[in-house]
């Protein structure tokens, strides 16, 4: 039974001796692969078709009980004008309410003067056509402030496939004509480094009480961008 163990555990050791041998022998082959590394970047556009907006409702007085019963109805009457756009429910939150004191700096010192309650309400616009009419409705609601506006593209996959399809096509290109200009040629891809960026076109505006005209608002494109950094291996 010893004698046993003993020509199993030889055994073993050859196993993971070879093992490593191979691993050895991979890598030296590897490292003496001609390569060459090129950088590229590849965009497409689109035109967003959402936009989310930031809207502040925001009261000042003394008493913070009535303030709030302001901020609130004026909440509600803009919640239900969104209804009547057909704007869902589970595109607008306005849970969040700020309760702030306010000062005034005289003679070196400060006075307090009231208070501030804000209430913030967001919404994510599914529909760009009604872009105009919802800010009226804000507007006509009291509610002052358009904190910020953002176009957004709902679905990026497509054009950010389409920018990386533009972006390998530009690295394959640039190091075609580096590796003839060496009398080489390219035998393979070794690896590939992605890097993407889809931004969404954004506004901080202040919207004052005013008339605006009927689709004035026009959301531009967007470009999708994606960076590449691509070794290549190279061949006689």
């Amino acid at each position: 039974m010893r004698n046993y163990t003993v020509i199993l555990a030889a055994a073993a050791a050859l196993l993971v001796s070879g093992c490593s041998v191979r691993m050895h022998d991979t890598q030296r082959v590897s490292a003496t692969e001609d390569t060459i590394q090129v950088e590229a970047q590849g965009e497409a556009f689109g035109v967003p078709d959402q936009a989310s907006m930031r809207f502040v409702v925001s009261e000042r007085g003394d008493d913070v009980a009535v303030l709030k019963r302001r901020v609130d109805g004026i909440t509600e009457n803009f919640l239900t004008s969104l209804d009547s756009f057909g704007v869902e429910r589970k595109y607008i939150d306005s849970w969040q309410i700020n309760v702030q004191p306010r000062y005034e700096h005289r003679d070196g010192a400060s006075h307090f003067v009231g208070y501030e309650v804000s209430r913030q309400i967001n919404v994510r616009l599914q529909d760009l056509r009604l872009f105009d009419q919802v800010i009226d409705s804000a507007l006509s609601e009291n509610i002052g402030r358009v904190q910020q506006v953002s176009f957004e593209i709902s679905d990026p996959a497509p054009l950010y496939s389409e920018a990386r399809s533009a972006a390998m096509q530009q690295a394959r290109q640039k190091a075609n004509e580096l590796a003839a200009a060496s009398n080489r040629r390219i035998a393979r891809v070794q690896t590939v480094v992605e890097h993407g960026s889809a931004p969404a076109h954004s506004e901080s505006v202040m919207v004052m009480r005013s008339h605006m005209a009927d689709s004035v608002t026009e959301p531009g494109q967007q470009a999708m961008q994606v960076r590449v950094q691509v070794t290549f291996v190279l061949t006689k």
